[in-house]
This record gives C-alpha cells, sequence and structure tokens, in this order.
C-alpha cells in the first residue's frame, strides 16, 4: 500500500473514532429537550477538511518529487552510456582518464546539483506550510 493510501487510511481511522467518540458524549449528555449544539461536529468537518486539503497537497509535491527523481534516474544512465562510450574508445590512457575525470566530475555537479534544487523545493514548501499556518 502505498504511504499517500496508508496515510488516508489512518485518517479515516481517526476521523471516525472521534465521530464515535463525539456521539458517545452528546448521548451521555443530552437532556431531554434534545437541545445540542452543532459545534462540536462543525470543528471535526472542518479539521477533516484541513486534513484533505493538506493531503492533497502532500500528494502534489510527492507526484512532484517523484518527477524530480525520475529526470535525476534518466540523467545518470545516459551519463553511464556515456562513461561506457568513452572507455570503450581506443585512445591514449592518459586522454581516457582525464576524459573519464572530467564526465565523473561533472556527474557529480548535476547530481549536487538536483539534490540542492530538491532539497530548496522541500524546503520552501515547509516554510510555505509553516507560514499558513
Amino acid at each position: 500500500m502505498s504511504k499517500s493510501g496508508s496515510f488516508t487510511l489512518v485518517l479515516t481511522v481517526i476521523c471516525l473514532s472521534v465521530l464515535m467518540s463525539l456521539e458517545a458524549d452528546a448521548q451521555s449528555t443530552t437532556d431531554e429537550t434534545n437541545s445540542c449544539s452543532s459545534t462540536s461536529l462543525e470543528v471535526v468537518v472542518n479539521l477533516v477538511e484541513s486534513i484533505a486539503s493538506n493531503q492533497q497537497e502532500n500528494a502534489k509535491e510527492i507526484k512532484k518529487v517523484a518527477s524530480v527523481q525520475q529526470e535525476i534516474k534518466q540523467q545518470q544512465e545516459e551519463n553511464a552510456k556515456e562513461i561506457k562510450k568513452i572507455a570503450s574508445k581506443s585512445c591514449e590512457s592518459e586522454s581516457v582518464e582525464s576524459s573519464k575525470q572530467a564526465l565523473v566530475s561533472s556527474l557529480v555537479s548535476e547530481f549536487v546539483f538536483h539534490i540542492s534544487l530538491l532539497l530548496t523545493h522541500i524546503d520552501d514548501n515547509s516554510l510555505r506550510k509553516e507560514v499558513n499556518k
């Protein structure tokens, strides 16, 4: 089961527990005139809506992260092919070695760039969520 599906299941269980608790409380404290305000239920509904909204935002962010990861994977595969091409060429040992070093350096730089981009994106979203709270 995916993380999103697991979270949704846990959220549903929590909401049902809260609703059952509210129902039990309402039954034990209701007087004979049945005058009971719906503010508790409204609070729960607002809470559930807020959690659902946050869950949708999280799902979108997870999809973005997955997309970035896929791009990194494709780039790494392309880079591996380039390394194989360079290694297979019959060149002088020194020129092949320096080409490998340049390629490895390029790969490391690109990896660091993508990771920093990903972390910046995650930090921006965390900051935005903190501001919204």
